[in-house]
């Protein structure tokens, strides 16, 4: 006899935030790999909208809108405790808060939690923002399991008083398809990029370190470095790269598609951030065969295990001398791509999503 499934519902809301993310990306992810099972019935969670999401949720998965808008709700959840999702998802088996905000339920509850980075940088986040993650990482606390992409948030989990038997690092995953030779190209002739490229991806903000990133590209003078990503905060981007004059280059966002176009086109990809919970665009860069110089003692050391050179993020002159190695060395550069691209080939999103499932079942039988 075929058992019933799962019927999850799993907060999307992430993909109407003016900035998305890497959270929302896992989130809708995610969702997407659980919609392609036959076990998991997935609906999602959001608020009251009247524009479109920055991010499309999966096609097919229903999203069942709240009556506030984000602002009343997440208050709503974390003072109140609701209003309560069951009834408008159709009462489910469990509810997952994917990253954030933890929604109010009377279902068993998982929780992802990302990284706690408010508590390593408060310097970084308002105070307002400082509350509202404490409030989020307190309501988690009472999850049945708490989900993590690396040991390095674990870690911090741990410390942070949950306890080590309810937390499971749950790595996330890739699009594996490859970005087309042809637009590659194209990129490479609307820019005006003939020498070695530096990439950098991601949303601006100060533990990303792009500080220290401009200062080690000084040390490089024939490089240029390319930023993508939308605007964040904290970080005046024109600004800080203005000294490498005509040997930087803004893009914004971009596309999915593009955005595999531009790791495809990079010589190096270059991420020293301060703190990751993950750092997925270290994992997209592999993806695409671009050997990535990271940071040492971090979650991206994880991500990238051997197959990427480490660097002190702290240490522009070490940053400098990663990514001078690479464009100097093709040997090893190859070395590192084919390595990154191998490691990249074993972190695939239905893993993610068979292994939440697990994590599902675990709570369900309990």
């Amino acid at each position: 006899m075929t058992a019933e499934p799962i019927r999850a519902a799993l907060l999307l809301e992430q993909c109407w935030h003016r900035v998305p993310g890497g959270t929302a990306v896992a989130a809708v992810e995610l969702a997407g790999a659980m919609a392609r099972r036959a076990d998991v019935e997935v609906v999602g969670i959001a608020a009251s909208h009247r524009g479109e999401p920055a991010i499309a949720p999966p096609e097919g998965i229903e999203i069942a809108h709240l009556r506030l808008p984000r602002s009343l709700l997440y208050e709503s959840w974390v003072r109140l405790g609701r209003p309560r999702v069951d009834r408008p998802c159709g009462d489910p088996d469990l509810v997952h808060a994917t990253g954030g905000a933890v929604p109010a339920t009377g279902a068993p509850l998982v929780a992802t939690i990302h990284d706690l980075a408010w508590r390593h940088h408060p310097d970084h986040f308002t105070p307002r923002g400082r509350r509202m993650f404490e409030a989020w990482l307190s309501a988690a606390g009472r999850a049945r399991r708490v989900l993590c992409p690396s040991a390095a948030t674990a870690a911090d989990l741990s410390d942070a008083g949950i306890p080590t038997e309810r937390i499971c690092v749950v790595p996330l995953g890739v699009d594996q398809r490859a970005a087309d030779p042809e637009d590659v190209e194209a990129l490479r002739s609307r820019y005006g990029l003939h020498g070695s490229v530096v990439l950098w991806v991601g949303v601006a903000e100060p533990r990303k370190n792009l500080v220290g990133l401009v200062e080690a590209m000084a040390a490089l003078p024939d490089a240029v470095l390319v930023l993508v990503g939308p605007p964040g905060w904290g970080v005046d981007v024109e600004r800080l790269v203005a000294p490498l004059g005509d040997r930087a280059r803004v893009v914004g966002p971009v596309s999915e598609d593009e955005k595999r176009s531009w790791y495809a086109l990079a010589d190096v990809f270059a991420f020293p951030s301060l703190l990751e919970g993950f750092g997925l665009p270290v994992l997209e860069a592999m993806a695409q065969g671009t050997p990535v110089v990271t940071s040492a003692g971090t979650a991206t050391a994880e991500v990238v295990g051997a197959a990427g050179v480490l660097v002190d993020p702290t240490d522009s002159g070490s940053l400098a001398e990663g990514i001078r190695h690479l464009l100097d060395d093709a040997v090893a550069a190859g070395r590192f791509a084919a390595a990154g691209r191998a490691r990249a080939g074993t972190l695939t999103w239905d893993a993610v999503a068979e292994q939440t499932v697990n994590v599902y079942r675990a709570v369900l039988a309990a």
